[in-house]
């Protein structure tokens, strides 16, 4: 097959574009989790229903409503041996109007395609005048949900450093979507889920207390867990972020415990 110089530069440009895209994410990776300076996150909140209900309790929401996230990362990460006096600046964004890209189909190419609009989509509507190597962005996508039935599964992708959530426009779960918020957000910087496939911690790297005598019932939840171990087989979401701590396993992830 002939190479021409028009194929040789399109071959050019895409090895270009593939090294700029490396070198970006590492440079994210490395930024993220160097803890040195605090990390901004921006909450954008996103009217999913259309209820009255759920536009009057947005425009409730201040940064303040999210305050409880930072102090947990604080208390957190001081735990864990992290000096830096704020390591997540967390602030309440503008209310977005405008749909995100539909959620993706269970395939992997979906899932590719997906990430990508997604970045796409937060790039065009959340613009930010610097390099987005050090801001979180996480949509919230607030609704009144169906009694007994569960919302859709949030998301958090460290490539782009975005979280979309699906969370209650009610008062009485804003402590819980903070939980939410705040798993979420613990993937963008390189934490792993810790639950099977019924929702369940994972002994022991899921649990708070993995050492903890008698095992059962666990006292707190672990954030990539994200629910508190009541027995092998039953566990319950915690009420608030106080009950919630971040173990050995995701503190090695995103970078608070070393390894000497």
């Amino acid at each position: 097959m002939k190479i021409t110089p028009f194929r040789l530069l399109r071959i050019g440009l895409l090895i270009g574009l593939l090294v700029w895209a490396i070198d970006y994410t590492l440079s994210q990776r490395l930024l993220t989790t160097s803890w040195s300076d605090p990390l901004p996150v921006v909450i954008y909140p996103i009217d999913a229903d259309g209820d009255p209900r759920t536009a009057a309790y947005i425009r409730s929401l201040s940064t303040r409503t999210f305050q409880p996230i930072a102090r947990f990362v604080r208390r957190e990460a001081h735990r864990w041996g992290v000096v830096e006096p704020d390591p997540l600046r967390v602030t309440l964004g503008p209310v977005l109007d405008v749909p995100l890209p539909p959620h993706p189909g269970a395939s992997l190419p979906a899932r590719l395609l997906w990430s990508l609009r997604i970045r796409y989509w937060a790039w065009k509507y959340t613009p930010d005048n610097r390099s987005n190597t050090r801001r979180i962005r996480v949509f919230v996508l607030y609704q009144q949900g169906r009694k007994g039935v569960a919302l859709a599964h949030s998301l958090g992708l460290q490539k782009g450093l975005l979280g979309v959530v699906n969370a209650f426009a009610t008062k009485r779960q804003s402590a819980q979507n903070n939980i939410v918020i705040t798993h979420e957000i613990m993937h963008t910087v390189g934490a792993r889920d810790r639950y099977d496939e019924k929702g369940n911690p994972i002994y022991p790297e899921g649990y708070a207390e993995p050492e903890r005598k008698p095992l059962y019932p666990q006292r707190r939840a672990e954030i990539m867990a994200g629910r508190i171990a009541l027995g092998p087989d039953r566990s319950e979401m915690p009420k608030h972020l106080g009950q919630v701590v971040v173990n050995a396993t995701t503190a090695r992830e995103i970078g608070w415990l070393r390894e000497d």
